[in-house]
């Protein structure tokens, strides 16, 4: 397998510009030093990076592109957290009832071929979620040539600190969480869409398990309004999300808990990722509290007290929310390796969980 990657690796001599552009950004040293043997060239000793359907050169092209990205707009502190910690940046945390909640960024330490970074969401010291994304250019998706985060996996940890998170954010996943931290990471870069992986383009897809895929990937974007683009198996899903007007919810003070808590986090997520951002073109997206959650101010909705969404509403903050007043989340979940899909609550995948859950 070694002597494998390791001529696999070598295929990059066939795009001698593309290598001499990987030089100049050092591209051996400050992005794995966190790791005692590092794969540089994973992008290309993988059987695929970030999707099934991107090529070779369009490979490079994505690896050129986000430590591009990284280098040139964010400084060093930024870099020691994401690239050189397992603590990671913290984007968001609370402490409730002695258990530590935080949703943090770093570099992906498992798959990095399924997504450079990872937003990853920890009850103490215990992983439940996470998603995983990398810049790329606008080109992949027949755009300008502006950078994008292209979003590439959505993974949720089944273990027991999962139900630990779901019994105090009640009506909610971790999965929303990270989403919502997505968004900010995407506000502070000043960018006003996301694009995402369609399901059967995901590496790690399988036909056996095609309808948790499905739910989890492009069911899970589509449910926040996400649209396809043609001939690109991906999808881009606009920023601030399509949410269901509160006017439509069934369960209005519990909707209005879980939006305070998600614009809490993307805010929370914006303000951590511009702390070291060295570069302000383009502008990052201001504070739109009124845009993310405009039902807070139209709808007539009020209730500042503690309602049924398990904590004490949280001041203003978050960018997105999917309805969930069903205490299990939908999608699947994954066991030790991402490679294997499990079976798990097969029967709860195979309904229209999201477009239920987002009606209240």
């Amino acid at each position: 397998m070694w002597l494998v990657r390791r001529f696999a690796a070598f295929r990059v001599i066939l795009f001698p510009l593309k290598l001499a552009q990987l030089r100049s950004l050092q591209f051996m040293k400050p992005f794995f030093r966190d790791q005692a043997e590092p794969d540089h060239f994973f992008f290309l000793t993988h059987t695929h990076y970030l999707s099934k359907y991107l090529s070779l050169s369009q490979r490079v092209d994505c690896a050129v592109s986000h430590y591009s990205h990284e280098q040139r707009n964010f400084g060093p502190a930024y870099h020691r957290s994401v690239y050189r910690s397992l603590e990671g940046l913290t984007l968001w945390h609370r402490l409730l009832d002695g258990t530590h909640y935080r949703v943090m960024l770093r570099a992906t330490e498992d798959y990095r071929y399924e997504g450079d970074l990872s937003v990853l969401c920890f009850v103490n010291e215990t992983r439940v979620c996470r998603i995983s994304f990398s810049y790329v250019n606008g080109h992949l998706f027949g755009l300008h040539a502006e950078r994008a985060m292209f979003v590439t996996r959505n993974q949720t940890d089944r273990n027991p600190c999962l139900q630990k998170f779901r019994d105090t954010f009640r009506q909610n996943s971790p999965q929303y969480f990270c989403l919502a931290a997505v968004c900010g990471i995407a506000m502070a870069n000043g960018m006003r869409a996301l694009y995402l992986i369609d399901d059967d383009a995901q590496i790690a897809f399988s036909e056996t398990y095609s309808v948790g895929f499905k739910n989890s990937y492009s069911g899970f974007w589509k449910a926040f309004g996400a649209q396809k683009i043609d001939d690109r198996h991906a999808y881009t899903m606009s920023i601030p999300l399509e949410l269901t007007p509160l006017v439509t919810v069934k369960h209005r003070n519990r909707a209005l808990g879980r939006r305070r808590n998600w614009l809490e986090v993307a805010l929370s997520a914006r303000l951590a990722m511009l702390e070291d951002r060295t570069s302000r073109c383009p502008p990052p997206i201001e504070d739109e509290t009124s845009a993310f959650l405009p039902s807070l101010h139209t709808d007539g909705v009020h209730g500042e007290g503690e309602g049924s969404s398990g904590v004490s509403p949280a001041k203003p903050a978050a960018a997105v929310e999917e309805e969930v007043d069903d205490t299990d989340a939908p999608g699947v979940e994954f066991g030790p390796r991402h490679r294997c899909a499990e079976a798990h609550r097969t029967a709860l995948r195979q309904r229209h969980d999201h477009k239920n859950e987002l009606s209240g």
